[in-house]
């Protein structure tokens, strides 16, 4: 127990002084290193930017490493030709299906012509063959015709 008294004391002073001086350092440690944004930056009273080996850049406007800017700029800069290139190669496509359909259409309208000609063609033919034909008499149909091939049935004058 004589021990303890005696250790007592020196007990009581650490304390005491340890939460006397962490109040105090703790205050004077915090305002020392000020607060860290998700870059792994801060900035100093005097408004200059620090930042840590490790920093990102995910604080845009915001304190972060030197190059992040270039960076950004470049990311938006391939955005913007990749998009330009996309839209390219779909005006592309469109054309080549637009020329397709008009190749189609003209296909089909030939076609058309070649089978209106066609039919006008036939059309003159069956007109000329219809001259031919009234000049010739026509021949009978039905029973009389079999018997007049027979010569049964024939006339005779």
């Amino acid at each position: 127990m004589r021990n303890f008294l005696w250790v007592l004391p020196v007990f009581v002073v650490t304390t005491m002084g340890t939460s006397l001086l962490g109040a105090r350092g703790g205050a004077a440690a915090w305002a020392a290193t000020p607060p860290v944004n998700a870059c792994g930056c801060y900035r100093d009273t005097t408004g200059s930017c620090y930042c840590g080996k490790k920093g990102k850049c995910d604080c845009p406007g915001e304190c972060e490493p030197k190059g992040c800017e270039e960076k950004r700029a470049k990311e938006l800069e391939r955005e913007v030709e990749a998009e330009t290139k996309r839209a390219r190669e779909a005006e592309k496509k469109q054309r080549a299906l637009e020329a397709e359909e008009k190749r189609k259409a003209e296909a089909v309208n030939d076609e058309e012509e070649v089978a209106a000609k066609a039919r006008a063609q036939a059309a003159e033919n069956a007109d000329d063959s219809g001259d031919k034909s009234e000049a010739t008499p026509k021949s009978k149909k039905g029973k009389n015709a079999k018997a007049d091939k027979s010569g049964k049935n024939a006339k005779s004058d």
